[in-house]
């Protein structure tokens, strides 16, 4: 903001024609080819219901100064221990009641303990136009940031008696929900250019790849990635000075909008925004026309690191001392070119804020953090402010090197209420704000930024555009995630030609790990055991970026676990050639599981979720039974386990009582036994690890006892409806041993008959 009475209308017209400002003209009598459309609605965003305050929250102890009245009318508030602020503000009850002279303040270091020199406070100019905000207007100092300090002292000469209600507001950003003061620096990191620190949190609208199955390992097609999706962190940003005034940057003509992506910002959440002081609708234009440009008037000597600080101070100053709905600006920027979201809801649309009054409505307010009269801004800024011109005037169909048609909607400046004013899309906020006198309002965005206004709008239209992720591949996707073994292939498209693309870099876990020159549409990311996300980040020669989508990809090189297979006999018809088994198995994965086949002694695909697969074994052979488990990355395991099945012939058996030898061509080794009395014992007695008993089935045989190496374990029936035979009725795995299984006529009632057909085992 930063108000400061300098020139008359001669220069003031004569500078801002100079650098492009603003071309007046006539009041309602304005060409009608140049008058702006039908007024459309203002929408509103209901405050959050309920919101709570966040952990971090901002405390503000207020200092009236009346007692520190001079004699002489001035003001002499003596150096003084305090509570730890990091910020400070002055408020009086009247704004055409400003006190005459400079208000300074010196405040104490809370690190060393030494006292500042006397800072001036610059008065602030109205802002607020809403009805709802302008009639909560008071006057105001701009807010200072001072760093971490407790002391504080206050001075003012040279003025007939102190305005009503005059106030010195400490604002302690980083206090916390119990009242006490937090450390330097409270809120999320961010690091300076040099700083390799870790990246603060950002937006993260980021769009997953779509579900698919892995019927087979090879590349995964991606869908359509929105151009506008944040990485997982803001680019690490150059903090050198501005370009040399004899190295323009040449201005390309451009009549149409610039597709860029808003870049990578911190969210209202990361900076953690009081959502409580957000008391009244936020008003909603139909579209952004143009963007103001500020600064925030206090000296840029603060660390990257104090920038969430900084936000939330502003925060707390805008609402609780000047009467402001929620933050002024739309946006603000830091001297890193790290961007943070300010008003709420203006990431996406068109919310009215409070930064330049009378043009509110309909522009976008962005203010680069620090004072920028005599110290040039950081190249990473200025490529901040021209990307977020290019995303948001981009967004209502906008070239941000065109002119805007603007309605002036305050009273008493140089336009009169209502006139249709043409500004740049891209201007200065001392560009809207003259007086009926023609003087400036205010020195905002500062000599240096003001004077590479042109750089800004040149590097808007030379930005990244139609960056998409195409596919990745050297793995497959499941549900949204790609999973792969060691790393991960992606391919992009980009409509911005290659010569204006200084470099791609391929983003893990939000750093570039790789830079393919701005030819290249592939890249290989290698990957580490875990889980990452993967993302392309294009930069423009002029230092614009744009990123892809973000995708979650898993690395993994760690094969399934898999026990079995273990055979187990079946109940059910036999045959002289054919024991019929199921093979148990058990298979896992550390990550996914996403198939097992069998692959002997025949092979079988089966489900991930299997666990078992019915084959069959040769009587009198050994067999292999082989299972493979497969996870989506690609690692695989095999077991195999060789077991040899054989018959047991009824000859074989221990007979005790009466057993009468059948023969047929249905029977299994073409002979069987029957008996009749309760009590006859048929007793079989191998070595092996499953056992089955094979019966005769029909409508008139009846039940036996089975006994397991002594032990009952079993009453079985052979009765059926239609006769049968070689059928499995009892079968037990067993343990590896000797075992003898005992079959007992149990001589049921009417149907007696037990004909026994032998045994199978699986040795």
């Amino acid at each position: 903001m930063h108000r400061r009475l300098a020139l008359g209308i001669g220069t003031a017209v004569a500078v801002l024609a100079a650098g492009a400002g603003v071309v007046v003209l006539t009041g309602p009598s304005a060409p009608a080819e140049l008058a702006p459309a039908a007024a459309e609605p203002i929408t509103t965003i209901a405050p959050g219901p309920a919101a709570e305050p966040p952990a971090v929250r901002t405390r503000i102890d207020r200092i009236d100064l009346a007692a520190a009245g001079s004699a002489s009318g001035g003001l002499d508030l003596p150096q003084r221990a305090t509570k730890p602020f990091s910020m400070l503000s002055v408020n009086w009850t009247d704004p055409a009641a400003r006190p005459t002279g400079t208000l300074q303040v010196r405040t104490r270091s809370a690190r060393t303990g030494k006292w500042t020199g006397w800072q001036d406070l610059e008065i602030a100019e109205e802002r607020a136009d809403l009805p709802v905000e302008a009639a909560r207007r008071v006057g105001a100092t701009e807010p200072l940031w001072a760093g971490r300090s407790t002391g504080v002292a206050a001075r003012l000469a040279g003025t007939a008696g102190l305005p009503a209600g005059l106030r010195l507001n400490l604002i302690d950003p980083d206090a916390t929900a119990g009242g006490q003061g937090g450390g330097q620096g409270g809120g999320e990191p961010v690091p300076s250019a040099s700083s390799g620190g870790a990246q603060p949190p950002v937006s993260s609208g980021d769009a997953q790849p779509a579900a698919s199955s892995p019927a087979a390992p090879p590349p995964a097609e991606l869908p359509a990635v929105p151009s506008a999706s944040a990485p997982a962190g803001p680019p690490v940003s150059s903090t050198s000075g501005a370009p040399a005034a004899n190295s323009p940057v040449p201005l390309p003509p451009a009549t149409g909008p610039v597709r860029a992506q808003l870049p990578p910002y911190v969210s209202r959440a990361a900076w953690k925004a009081d959502e409580s002081l957000v008391k009244d609708a936020i008003s909603v234009a139909p579209q952004a026309k143009m963007m103001w440009v500020h600064h925030t008037g206090f000296r840029p000597d603060y660390t990257c690191t104090e920038a969430p600080s900084i936000v939330r101070g502003i925060q707390a100053n805008d609402v609780k001392n000047d009467g402001l709905s929620d933050m002024g600006y739309n946006f603000l920027v830091d001297k890193c070119g790290t961007l943070y979201e300010g008003r709420k809801g203006g990431v996406d649309k068109a919310v009215i804020g409070a930064h330049s009054v009378g043009f509110n409505t309909a522009s976008v307010g962005i203010a680069l953090l620090g004072d920028y009269t005599s110290v040039p801004p950081s190249e990473a800024a200025l490529t901040t402010i021209a990307q977020v011109a290019a995303a948001r005037l981009g967004a209502y169909g906008f070239s941000p090197t065109s002119t805007a048609q603007m309605t002036e909607g305050a009273e008493g400046r140089k336009w009169p209420k209502g006139a249709t004013v043409v500004f740049p899309r891209i201007a200065g906020h001392k560009d809207g704000q003259i007086n009926t006198a023609g003087q400036y309002l205010t020195v905002c965005p500062g000599t240096q930024v003001y004077a590479l206004l042109p750089d800004i709008r040149a590097r808007s239209v030379q930005m990244i555009t139609g960056l998409a992720a195409k596919s990745l591949s050297g793995g497959a996707s499941v549900n949204g995630t790609f999973y792969v073994r060691t790393g991960v292939s992606i391919n992009w498209t980009v409509d911005t030609s290659s010569a204006s693309i200084a470099r791609f870099e391929l983003l893990r876990d939000g750093k570039p790990v790789a830079t393919p020159p701005g030819t290249a549409r592939s890249g290989y990311l290698p990957l580490t055991p875990g889980a990452h996300t993967v993302a392309v980040r294009a930069v423009h020669t002029s230092g614009g970026t744009a990123v892809t989508a973000t995708y979650r990809v898993i690395a993994d090189l760690t094969a399934p676990t898999l026990s079995g297979p273990t055979p187990a006999l079946r109940t059910g018809t036999y045959s002289p050639t054919s024991i019929p088994v199921t093979a148990h198995f058990r298979a896992a994965d550390n990550v996914k599981l996403w198939q097992v086949a069998a692959t002997s002694p025949a092979r079988v695909a089966l489900p991930a979720t299997a666990t078992y697969w019915q084959t069959s074994m040769r009587p009198g052979a050994t067999t292999t039974l082989t299972v493979t488990a497969r996870d989506v990355p690609g690692n695989a395991r095999t077991a195999s386990v060789a077991r040899r099945a054989a018959f047991l012939p009824e000859t074989a058996a221990k007979r005790t009582g009466t057993w009468t030898a059948r023969s047929g061509s249905a029977y299994l080794s073409g002979r069987a036994l029957s008996a009749t009395r309760k009590g006859t014992k048929l007793a079989y007695t191998f070595t092996g690890r499953a056992a089955a008993l094979l019966f005769s089935r029909g409508s008139a045989t009846g039940r036996a006892d089975v006994y397991l190496d002594g032990k009952k374990v079993a009453t079985i029936d052979t009765r059926a409806a239609a006769t049968t035979h070689r059928q499995a009725v009892w079968v037990r795995s067993l343990s590896a041993a000797r075992h003898t299984v005992t079959i007992v006529v149990a001589g049921t009632s009417g149907r007696p008959t037990v004909v026994s057909d032998g045994l199978a085992y699986v040795g």
